[in-house]
C-alpha cells in the first residue's frame, strides 16, 4: 500500500504569503530495478515491498515553519520504520501545490535523497485564502502506486473545490486506485461548513482516511498511523468499519470473520468517550497510542472473531476507522531464543513471532532503547523535564516544583522559609504558581531583592511636580515644562480611516497633544477603529484644575463592544496656558493609541511662546512676535546667556519657521563639542559651549580682575519649500566674568581641586569643590597632579558650592585637617580647624570664611611631617547649614567650640610637596613643623598619663 501525504497546515484563519517552489524531474517506481541499491544500503539478505509514501505539500507564503516542522517529523518517522521493519523497500514522492501551479514532482527510492527534497522546499507566493489543494490531490494520486495513503496537510481551505473537473477525477483515481487519505489541517480560511473545508470530509470518508484539524506541534502524534502502517509489509490490512457522525451518543457494530494479529481503530474530531465491546459482549482494553481533542489512535492486540460494537459519545462532527492487520513474516521465528533480550517471544495462530517491548524499537531480533525525550510528541512530560532511561523515561519537576508522594508535581513555597528566596529583609513575599516575587513596603522603592526610603511617596518634590527615583537617588521636575510633544492629527476621534494600524507601546513619560486632532484627550468612549488605530484609548474622568496639581485617571480602549476592555493609569496635571500635560506609560497591547478630542482645538491655531496670532487673508496664523521678526538667515541674532559653567546661544524656533528652516534639519560642526538644549515650553533651542580652555576652539583672555571666553559656533542647515538650499550661519560668542574661587577654576585644563555630589531633599543637587590657590585673593588656581612648594609658601585653601539656588545653604568647615600620606584615616594628623575653629596652636593660620555663605576660605604656612615625609594632603568635612534656621558662623571664643552638626562630606587635595629644606640660622622655634611636633608629643603625653 502507498501513503500519499496532502499536508495544509492552518497557523491563523488569514493564509496569504509566499513560497519559492523548485522544480525536478519525476521518476517512476519500480521496486525490482532498484533492489540491489536497497540490500545495500540496508545490508539486507531480502528485501519486502511496504507501503510508498507521498507527501503533498502547501507552499505558499505562510508555511515556512509548517516546512521545518515537518521535515523533522519526516526525519523522526523514516528512523522509527526503518528500526522496525529495516529491509523494507517502498516509493518516497514529494508533490508541491501553489497558487497559481502545482507541482513539481520529486520521486525516490532511497531514504537518505528523500531527506534531500525537504532542502529544495521554500516558501513563497500565495497571498490569499484558500489554496488549490484539490490540484495538487489529483496529481498525488496520478504520480503515486495504488493503494495509498493520502495525508493532506496546509494551511488552507481547498480554493479549487467547485472545479468540478479536479474534483471528479479524484474521487475516480480514490475509486481505482483505493488510496487512503488523511487530511492534516492547522487552520481554517472561514468555517467547519464552508464547502471549500467540508470537501475534505467528503474524500476523507471515500477514501477510508481521516481529517485532523491539529496545531503544529501535534503534528508528530498524527504520524503515529503511519508509524504503524509503513513498518509492515504491503496488503498485510483490511478495511473492517467506516462511520460519519456529527455531535451526539451513538453505537455500531462490526464483524470481524478473520484471524488478526490486531485492529487499530482511529478517530477524529471531539469525541469525549469511546468504549469498545468484542464478541459476547466484553469489555475490550484499548492501548492508546494517541488520544487528542483532534483524534485518537487505539491498539487492539490478536481480537477474536465475532461481532464487536463500539460506543461513541462526540461533541461534533466525527469519524470512526477500524482497519484489521495480518501477520507478517518480519518477526517470524522457529525459536524464541532468537529474539532479542528486550523484546517478548508471542504465539498467534501456531505462529511464534518477537516483537520489542513497550519502550524499545526494531524488529524483535534487535531491539534499541527509544529516546521519547528526543520529541515533544514521545512523551507526556508538558509540565516537567522529560529524562530518559533504558526502555521508559521519567518527567522531573521544573525549577519552583517538588515531586510529591503521588509522583506529580507540586509547587514550591519559597516564601515558607527565608533560606527558599532571595527577597530584601524589608520586603514581602509573595508566592505563585512555579515561582515568588518579592514587593517593598509602603514608602520604599526597589525591586523587593533591593529595598530603599521612597522619597517619591513621601511627597519630598510637592504638590505639582514629578517625582523620578532611582536606586539611590531622587529628583524632582516639573512636567509643564520638561515633556514631549505629540503633533499628529490622525489621533482625533473624527479619524476613522485606517491607514497604519498604530500603537503607542513605545509612550513613556510626559506628552502634551497640540496641533489639529486636538490638545486633551476625550472623556467619553471612542467609537471603535478611530484614531488611526484599532481600539482607541479616552479618559474615564474628568481632567484637572490648576490647583489640583497631579492627579490619576483611567485611560480605557474600546474593542469587542466593550469601551473599557483593557486600561492603564495615566496621570494628568493641568499647566499656565491653559494646556494639559499626560504622564503615559505604554498602551496594555497593541493596536490601541491615545486619542484626542478635536472639539478642543480652538477657531484659531495655539501659538508658542514666541509667536502671535495675526489674520491673513482671512485666517489666522502664528507670526513671530515683532522683537524676532526676520526675513533672512543673516538676520538672526541669537541670545547670549553667560552661565556659570558655559556660554548659552539661544535661537528662537519661530525665526528658523519662519524661514522655512526644519529644525531637524540643523548641523552644527564639532557637535560633540557642545550641549544642545530644546524647551518647548519658550521655543527655542539653545547651544551651550562649555567654559574649558582650549577644548573645542573655547579660547580665554586674563588680566587681573577678570577673564573673556571666546568661541565660534558654525551652523548649516537647510531651506526653502519646492527646492532645497544649504546655508550657514556663523555665530561668535563671548563672555567676561569677573574672577572669584568658581571662574578660576575654568581658566585653566587641569585645576588642583576635588569635588563631590551633595544631594538636598526637595532642593536638588549641589556640587561642593575644594582647590588650592596661589593668592589671598583666590583668584589663582593651582594646577596638575602635584603642587611644589618652599616652607615660606602660604596655602590658600576654597571650598565652594556650585548648584541652582546657593542664597540658602552656608558652608560650614567642620575638622580641616593634614596628613603625610592619602589616606584620610592616617593615625598622624595635623588639624588645621577642627569643631569648626581653627588651631590657635598654629599662629600661621588664618580662616577667612566659615558658615557664612557658599563658601569657605582658610590659609595656613606650608609644612613638613617629622620623619620621612615628604607630602601634605589636606582634608575637609563639611556640612551644609540652612541660613533660614539662623546663624550658621561657629562661635569660637573659647578654647573649643562645640560642633554645628556631623562631617556629612568630604573634599581633599593632595599631595603637596615642600621644595626646599631649612635654612641654618631661621628661628626654628616658629617653624610650623616644630609646633606639629609638639602638638603630637603633648598628645602622646597626654594618652600616657
Amino acid at each position: 500500500m502507498m501513503i500519499i501525504l496532502l499536508f495544509v497546515l492552518a497557523l491563523i484563519p488569514y493564509c496569504g504569503g509566499s513560497v519559492a517552489i523548485a522544480v525536478s524531474t519525476t521518476a517512476k517506481w519500480s521496486s525490482a530495478s532498484n533492489s540491489s541499491k536497497i540490500l545495500a544500503e540496508n545490508n539486507c539478505t531480502s528485501q519486502q515491498e511496504s507501503s510508498s509514501l507521498t507527501y503533498l505539500v502547501d507552499t505558499t507564503g505562510s508555511m515556512s515553519d509548517d516546512l521545518q516542522q515537518l521535515k523533522l517529523v519526516n526525519g523522526w518517522l523514516l528512523d522509527r520504520v526503518h528500526a522496525r521493519f529495516p529491509c523494507g523497500v517502498r516509493q518516497y514522492t514529494m508533490v508541491e501545490f501553489n497558487d497559481p501551479t502545482v507541482g513539481p514532482v520529486r520521486v525516490t527510492d532511497s531514504k537518505s535523497m528523500f531527506g534531500d527534497f525537504f532542502n529544495s522546499l521554500v516558501a513563497s507566493g500565495g497571498d490569499d485564502c484558500p489554496e488549490l489543494a484539490m490540484g495538487g490531490l489529483e496529481l498525488a494520486l496520478r504520480r503515486s502506486p495504488p493503494n495509498s495513503f493520502i495525508l493532506v496537510l496546509t494551511d488552507a481551505s481547498a480554493k479549487d473545490n467547485n472545479n468540478m473537473t479536479i474534483v471528479n477525477n479524484v474521487r475516480s483515481l480514490i475509486n481505482t486506485t483505493k488510496s487512503q487519505i488523511f487530511f492534516l489541517t492547522t487552520g481554517l480560511c472561514s468555517d467547519l461548513n464552508d464547502p471549500q473545508f467540508l470537501i475534505y470530509r467528503e474524500l476523507a470518508k471515500l477514501s477510508f482516511g481521516h481529517v485532523f484539524q491539529i496545531s503544529l506541534s501535534d503534528l508528530g502524534k498524527a504520524f503515529n498511523y503511519l508509524d504503524f502502517a509503513l513498518s509492515r509489509p504491503a496488503n498485510s490490512s483490511v478495511r473492517l468499519f467506516s462511520g460519519e457522525y456529527s455531535a451526539g451518543n451513538h453505537s455500531d457494530s462490526f464483524p470481524v470473520q478473520s484471524n488478526f494479529t490486531s485492529l487499530i481503530i482511529t478517530t477524529d474530531g471531539s469525541i469525549y468517550s469511546i468504549r469498545i465491546l468484542g464478541p459476547g459482549s466484553v469489555d475490550v482494553p484499548l492501548k492508546n497510542i494517541v488520544s487528542e481533542i483532534w483524534g485518537s489512535m487505539y491498539v487492539v492486540k490478536y481480537p477474536g472473531k465475532g461481532i464487536w460494537i463500539c460506543y461513541i459519545y462526540a461533541g461534533g462532527p466525527h469519524s470512526i476507522r477500524v482497519a484489521g492487520f495480518t501477520a507478517s513474516n518480519i518477526s517470524i521465528t522457529t525459536r524464541c531464543s532468537e529474539c532479542h533480550a528486550n523484546a517478548t517471544c508471542e504465539e498467534t495462530l501456531g505462529i511464534l513471532q518477537c516483537s520489542c517491548k513497550d519502550g524499545f524499537i526494531g524488529d524483535g531480533f534487535s531491539c534499541s532503547d527509544v529516546d521519547e525525550c528526543a520529541y515533544s510528541w514521545s512523551n507526556n512530560c508538558s509540565s516537567g523535564i522529560c529524562k530518559n532511561t533504558i526502555g521508559s523515561y521519567t518527567c522531573d519537576c521544573r525549577p519552583g516544583y517538588t515531586k510529591s508522594p503521588a509522583n506529580t508535581c507540586v509547587d514550591i513555597n519559597e516564601c515558607s522559609r527565608p533560606d527558599l528566596n532571595n527577597c530584601h529583609a524589608l520586603a514581602a513575599c509573595i508566592n505563585s504558581i512555579g515561582s515568588y516575587s518579592c514587593v517593598c513596603p509602603a514608602g520604599y522603592f526597589g525591586n523587593g531583592f533591593f529595598c530603599s526610603v521612597d522619597e517619591c511617596s513621601a511627597g519630598m518634590c510637592g504638590i505639582g511636580m514629578d517625582c523620578i527615583k532611582s536606586n539611590v537617588s531622587f529628583s524632582c521636575s516639573d512636567p509643564c515644562l520638561y515633556h514631549t510633544v505629540l503633533d499628529e492629527p490622525w489621533r482625533s476621534t473624527t479619524n476613522t480611516y485606517l491607514t497604519r494600524y498604530n500603537c503607542d507601546t513605545d509612550k513613556v513619560g510626559w506628552y502634551r497633544f497640540v496641533g489639529a486632532g486636538g490638545v486633551r484627550m476625550p472623556e467619553s468612549c471612542v467609537p471603535e477603529l478611530s484614531c488611526d488605530t484599532h481600539a482607541p484609548m479616552w479618559i474615564s474622568g474628568s481632567h484637572p484644575l490648576l490647583s489640583d496639581g497631579i492627579v490619576n485617571r483611567t485611560a480605557c480602549a474600546h474593542w469587542s463592544g466593550n469601551c473599557c476592555l483593557w486600561s492603564t493609569t495615566v496621570f494628568i496635571k493641568a499647566c499656565l496656558g491653559g494646556y494639559h500635560v499626560y504622564k503615559l506609560n505604554r498602551t496594555p497591547v497593541c493596536h490601541l493609541t491615545y486619542c484626542t478630542d478635536p472639539s478642543t482645538v480652538s477657531d484659531s491655531p495655539t501659538c508658542a511662546a514666541d509667536e502671535v496670532k495675526k489674520s491673513i487673508n482671512g485666517t489666522y496664523q502664528c507670526q513671530c512676535k515683532d522683537e524676532y521678526k526676520v526675513s533672512a538667515l543673516s538676520e538672526i541674532r541669537p541670545t547670549l546667556t553667560c552661565e556659570n559653567q558655559a556660554v548659552r546661544a539661544t535661537f528662537q524656533k519661530c525665526q528658523l519657521k519662519t524661514l522655512n528652516i526644519d529644525v531637524q534639519s540643523i548641523n552644527l560642526k564639532n557637535s560633540r563639542c557642545f550641549l544642545y538644549k530644546e524647551d518647548n515650553t519658550t521655543n527655542t533651542i539653545s547651544i551651550l559651549s562649555p567654559l574649558q580652555m582650549d577644548r573645542c576652539g573655547m579660547q580665554l583672555i586674563r588680566n587681573d580682575t577678570h577673564v573673556t571666553y571666546t568661541n565660534t559656533l558654525y551652523l548649516s542647515m537647510e531651506s526653502g519649500d519646492l527646492i532645497i538650499r544649504n546655508e550657514e550661519l556663523v555665530v561668535k560668542l563671548s563672555c567676561t566674568y569677573q574672577l572669584n574661587m568658581q571662574v578660576s577654576l575654568n581658566t585653566v585644563l587641569h585645576p588642583f581641586v576635588s569635588s563631590t555630589n551633595i544631594s538636598i531633599g526637595g532642593t536638588g543637587q549641589f556640587t561642593a569643590y575644594m582647590a588650592l590657590y596661589k593668592d589671598n585673593g583666590y583668584l589663582s588656581v593651582y594646577e596638575g597632579a602635584e603642587v611644589l612648594l618652599s616652607s615660606s609658601s602660604i596655602l590658600y585653601i576654597g571650598v565652594f558650592l556650585d548648584g541652582v539656588d546657593l542664597s540658602q545653604y552656608a558652608v560650614v568647615m567642620g575638622n580641616c585637617y593634614a596628613t603625610p600620606s592619602s589616606n584620610a584615616d592616617d593615625p598622624m594628623k595635623y588639624y588645621i580647624i577642627q569643631n569648626s575653629c581653627p588651631n590657635r596652636q598654629d599662629p600661621s593660620i588664618t580662616v577667612m570664611e566659615n558658615g557664612a555663605s557658599s563658601k569657605g576660605r582658610f590659609s595656613v604656612q606650608m609644612f613638613k611631617f617629622i620623619g620621612d615625609h615628604n607630602l601634605v594632603y589636606l582634608y575637609c568635612q563639611i556640612h551644609l547649614c540652612d541660613l533660614k534656621s539662623g546663624s550658621c558662623a561657629p562661635v569660637c571664643s573659647g578654647i573649643r567650640s562645640l560642633s554645628l552638626g556631623d562631617s556629612d562630606y568630604s573634599l581633599s587635595v593632595g599631595p603637596i610637596k615642600r621644595q626646599d629644606h631649612l635654612i641654618s640660622g631661621t628661628d626654628v622655634t616658629r617653624a610650623p613643623w616644630i609646633l606639629l611636633l609638639s602638638a603630637l608629643l603633648l598628645l602622646a603625653n597626654t594618652l600616657i598619663v
